[in-house]
């Protein structure tokens, strides 16, 4: 059996593809804000004179933050691959038309607005709860 036999199947994959997409771009948009945004001093000083979590969550970012341009690139990177490729698999589940009308307002809303603004308010504890994925993908 394909897939073809099964457009149902092939339809809810693309969908679950779609979201996917959508918070993963989120997620490389806020992340960059909230990561961007820090910078090693400041770490330093949450880290000798900040709460007992808040000095947790600087030291588990320094690591990530010490290479900023890398970073920068690899979060750019994936955003960029993520809004690129919606359209695409939209594409396959609405007329052209529709797929760029949703995958613009998607990525506008769920892409940059909101993972900005929780990651201006939350950049550290998003920061630091991502810290080991980020270094994957730095490292990918």
């Amino acid at each position: 059996e394909t897939w073809d036999e099964h457009p149902v199947a092939l339809s809810i994959t693309y969908l679950f593809i779609c979201i996917f997409l959508v918070l993963f771009a989120g997620l490389m948009s806020g992340l960059t804000l909230g990561l961007m945004s820090m910078d090693i001093v400041e770490l330093e000083v949450l880290k000798r004179s900040g709460s007992e979590t808040e000095a947790r969550q600087a030291e588990r970012i320094m690591p990530v933050i010490k290479d900023a341009h890398f970073l920068l690139v690899t979060l750019l990177l994936c955003n960029a691959m993520a809004m690129e490729a919606l359209p695409i698999f939209l594409d396959k589940l609405v007329p052209e038309v529709f797929a760029i009308l949703i995958s613009v307002t998607a990525v506008l809303l769920m892409g940059e607005v909101i993972p900005q603004a929780v990651c201006t308010k939350y950049g550290l504890a998003i920061g630091s709860a991502m810290a080991y994925p980020v270094r994957g993908l730095m490292m990918f």
